[in-house]
């Protein structure tokens, strides 16, 4: 308990020694600035009760941070940045696994990688499938969610999050700077603490195989429409894997994940919660032992500090997955087993979105037209690249084969004088190439594109503002192999 001006008064005049007097201030002093930073965490939901509650872990021992040990690293360093924040990209890896008592208990269930962009105040998530497949350090090639489960169950340094959070940084080529760790039952327990959560579900469906605690199927049905859900109906819509309707893809439950961390994030800060902070106490409290991360005290008060100007309206929300225009494929592996795949045969296209997320609300506020001539040898280059340019918010309005196949370097032409600069910057980042022409013919190396396809291009009901000539340079896009 906090002692009062008059009691710390007669506590001072029992020390007499000028040195002890001196280790006295310095300790109130430390307590002064703990109580300040907790206030402000205080504003967005945060005590020192909850503090104490989250598991902080060191990624290179797997132990936990005892809490007095966090506050002599506050106290010392209280001006220190996050991790990431000096190349302005935060990213934390958000990890659901089922927990004990659940079959697989330590299988990623729910993986998403979010960015915080300090300088804008921007926020971007990225979900990425349980069955995309990748190569597991010292395991092979397997499923991308075995990986937390290998970590736990080898004791890898630092634990399982740390060897997910590795995979994942290969995947997207991003490094991972924090991980945050719940299980089913963590889950439940903060939407119920928190009195439920809204819902807008998007499409009506149902699933005849959404499996029990029994190792059983039941049925799970859910009408399109706002309503209010508890953590049980929660996790069944977050976890459902066989819905109709169109809901039984990874696109589908990636998506409903999303809006369901958007409706905790919306309740948590919602004005009858904040005015009753006791179910933010509860909520948070309640999960001290189904959650595991790497963030210190410190960061979690930055974070929080941080939090509260962040832009989560405008969020960007991106999913990997295997439509049409997105940049996996669905596939089997030898035994049967289902798995996802890039498109291109390797990971560079995802570590390019995830590089340039940040530039989706941009890029998406030009609405650039795209038509793409493939001006090289390689058969099906503008259909792939179609497809990768489709998942980055551009309308490929056109695909098709120039009038002639031999370019050695790709053309970018540009018909809007200059009114869409984010998107011609993104372009030119995509193909690696600072070749831009115009309505004019010009000619590239062995390579000249036909005049008359350009006036076809401008006379066309819908001109694009974009026309790629793709050149033998992007080849590999169709060669690399994982």
């Amino acid at each position: 308990m906090e002692e009062t001006p008059k009691e710390q008064t007669k506590k001072d005049e029992v020390i007499k020694q000028p040195e002890m007097k001196r280790i006295k201030t310095r300790k109130l002093g430390w307590l002064f600035v703990l109580l300040g930073m907790v206030l402000v965490g205080f504003a967005l939901g945060i005590t020192a009760k909850v503090i104490l509650s989250v598991n902080s872990t060191n990624t290179q021992t797997g132990e936990k941070v005892v809490f007095f040990d966090q506050l002599k690293r506050l106290i010392s360093s209280p001006d220190k940045q996050l991790d990431g924040e000096s190349a302005d990209r935060i990213n934390i890896l958000l990890i659901g696994i089922g927990g004990e008592g659940h079959d697989g208990a330590y299988l990623a269930d729910t993986i998403i990688m979010v960015s915080i962009k300090p300088s804008t105040r921007e926020v971007a998530m990225l979900s990425i499938p349980r069955d995309l497949y990748v190569d597991i350090p010292g395991y092979g090639a397997r499923k991308i969610n075995n990986a937390m489960a290998f970590g736990h169950s080898d004791q890898y340094p630092g634990g399982g999050e740390t060897l997910l959070s590795r995979v994942v940084s290969d995947v997207t080529g991003q490094p991972i700077n924090y991980f945050a760790r719940i299980d089913f039952t963590g889950f439940k327990k903060v939407i119920d603490d928190l009195g439920g959560i809204w819902v807008n579900v998007d499409t009506s469906f149902a699933d005849y195989s959404y499996p029990t605690e029994q190792y059983g199927y039941q049925t799970v049905r859910f009408q399109k429409g706002l309503q209010k859900m508890d953590g049980a109906t929660a996790l069944k819509y977050v976890r459902s894997r066989h819905g109709t309707n169109g809901e039984g893809s990874d696109f589908a439950r990636s998506k409903r994940q999303q809006k369901v961390l958007l409706a905790v994030k919306d309740q948590g800060l919602s004005l009858a919660t904040l005015t009753t902070p006791k179910s933010i106490i509860t909520a948070l409290d309640d999960i001290g032992q189904h959650n595991r991360t790497n963030l210190q005290l410190w960061e979690i008060l930055r974070l929080a500090k941080m939090a509260g100007s962040l832009q989560t309206d405008s969020m960007i929300t991106k999913v990997l997955d295997d439509s049409p225009d997105n940049l996996l494929k669905s596939a089997t592996t030898q035994d049967g087993a289902y798995i996802l795949l890039p498109k291109s045969g390797n990971f560079d296209a995802v570590k390019l979105l995830a590089k340039n997320i940040f530039m989706e609300n941009l890029i998406a506020k030009e609405r650039p037209r795209i038509e793409l001539q493939n001006g090289s040898q390689v058969a099906g280059l503008a259909a792939q690249i179609s497809q990768e340019l489709g998942a980055e918010s551009f309308d490929v309005i056109n695909v098709k084969n120039a009038a002639r196949r031999d370019f050695t370097q790709t053309v970018i032409y540009d018909f809007t004088g200059g009114t869409k600069p984010n998107s011609l910057d993104r372009l030119k980042n995509f193909f690696n190439t600072q070749i831009v022409g115009n309505a004019v013919p010009v000619k590239i190396q062995n390579g000249t594109l036909n005049a008359n396809a350009l006036k076809n291009v401008a006379n066309s009901a819908v001109s694009p503002d974009f026309l790629v000539v793709l050149g033998a340079d992007q080849a590999s896009r169709l060669t690399k192999n994982i």
